[in-house]
């Protein structure tokens, strides 16, 4: 049987090789370690996810992913766009053979990011009392969000590096340390707080999640160090950043309240295990988007390159073959999800079930954001971050509205039914501003 296959493996690969440019193959060399690193990522996060919710219940569960969720709006504040930038002015450095700008640019992340990290986190623990007594009415609340302010400025030194990794082309390295790492090493520390604590707490399980994220930031910073060679003296431009960033920033905040405040917004109308419920639901739909953050990381600095140097059509072929790709397999997803949808939920526990309708309708948002390609990532590395702006605020503006509406008076329903609207309705738009401004056709 092996003898009879190997050949036919071989054949298969050399066909699919012979339908694609010589660019498509390159990203789809680099996702394809990704797409491993994230695979592992994922499954750690679906088991870590899954022993939560059987062993702290939805209730639980739902603090805690409230608390990241809340973190996570708080990070790209402090990262001010910077991670967009940096994998742009890396990438194009790293291909000219210019290490003294990505030094200049990464020690400016570092003073810049790092000290409005400190001062935002200062700030958001003395917050954290106020934010779950009066705002979210859940006194739980409180330990968890205190614990993961904590980390908010290791949090940002280990995107800074994520994204100066993938300006110099080590894309799974890159999608290990935000994909799969942090939760592989979170999974391990609550496996062992389970085998020697009598009974596991919200808090507790925050001090897991606190410890593997400084655990990450310490491994790759020290990977970052031993594999970028700038020795010379690096220094602060943050004026020439920060015009570049303003704009970058904006829409990683707009992208933040729209991937990020549904569960937040739904808090403030919900109670815990309602928002456990969407959690889960949310986080089965969000697998089909896996493929498009790998895909994004490995064609993000081909864009970049490939439109400085003016090669349109090599990068409009690169472009319509991964769309393409990422089309038939994000309609595959979606059908298991209507048709085994209600099985997979299943192994949160039964309660867990009635989120099968947020499942679906989420679902069909993340088909059309698969299918749309790497749209905002073409618009971003092609100098066109203004008008991915306008995009991005247009749509937060809808969402905000759309979320605050149906959640207050359709609970978990219409908090999935205004993700997806606002996610369908801003990648069509993103489609047609590429085409309009770069000359690029998707399709």
């Amino acid at each position: 049987m092996k003898n009879y296959l190997k050949p036919h493996s071989k054949a298969l690969l050399k066909k699919v090789k012979t339908k694609l440019d010589f660019h498509s193959q390159q990203v789809i060399e680099k996702s394809f370690l990704s797409l491993i690193v994230k695979f592992i990522g994922t499954i750690s996060g679906l088991g870590l996810s899954v022993f939560l919710g059987r062993t702290i219940g939805s209730s639980g569960l739902g603090i805690i992913n409230l608390s990241n969720r809340i973190v996570t709006v708080m990070l790209g504040l402090g990262l001010f766009g910077m991670n967009k930038l940096i994998i742009r002015e890396v990438s194009i450095a790293h291909n000219n053979k210019n290490p003294e700008h990505i030094g200049d640019v990464m020690h400016t992340a570092y003073w810049f990011n790092g000290l409005i990290s400190i001062l935002l986190s200062f700030l958001l623990i003395l917050l954290s009392p106020w934010l779950a007594n009066s705002v979210f009415e859940e006194p739980r609340l409180t330990y968890p969000l205190v614990i993961f302010f904590v980390v908010i400025t290791p949090q940002i030194f280990s995107r800074i590096f994520s994204s100066g990794l993938i300006g110099i082309g080590k894309i799974w390295q890159s999608n290990l340390v935000d994909q799969a790492l942090s939760i592989l090493i979170t999974s391990v520390i609550v496996f062992i707080a389970w085998l020697y604590v009598e009974e596991l707490s919200v808090n507790i399980i925050a001090i897991c999640y606190a410890i593997g994220r400084l655990i990450v930031t310490i491994s790759v910073g020290l990977f970052w160090i031993k594999n970028v060679n700038n020795k010379g003296p690096s220094k602060i431009i943050l004026e020439d950043l920060l015009k570049k960033a303003k704009p970058l920033f904006i829409i990683s905040i707009a992208g933040l309240v729209i991937n990020s405040s549904d569960i937040v917004i739904l808090g403030l109308f919900s109670d815990a295990k309602s928002i456990g419920l969407y959690v889960v639901a949310a986080r089965i739909a969000l697998l089909t988007s896996v493929l498009l953050q790998i895909t994004n990381s490995a064609v993000s600095p081909k864009i970049a390159a490939l439109y400085e140097e003016g090669s349109i059509k090599s990068l409009e072929v690169m472009i319509r073959k991964v769309s393409k790709g990422l089309f038939f397999i994000g309609s595959f997803v979606f059908l298991l999800f209507l048709f085994m949808g209600k099985w997979l939920l299943s192994f949160w526990g039964e309660e867990f079930v009635e989120a099968y309708i947020i499942l679906v309708i989420l679902g069909i948002g993340q088909l059309v954001n698969l299918s749309t390609g790497p749209v905002g990532m073409i618009l971003i590395m092609t100098g066109q971050e203004k008008i991915q702006r306008n995009i991005s605020l247009s749509f937060m503006a809808i969402f905000l509205v759309l979320s605050l509406i149906l959640s207050q008076f359709y609970g978990t329903i219409g908090a999935s039914i205004a993700s997806a609207i606002t996610v369908i309705g801003i990648n069509i738009c993103k489609v047609v501003y590429v085409k309009k401004y770069t000359k690029i056709k998707v399709y």
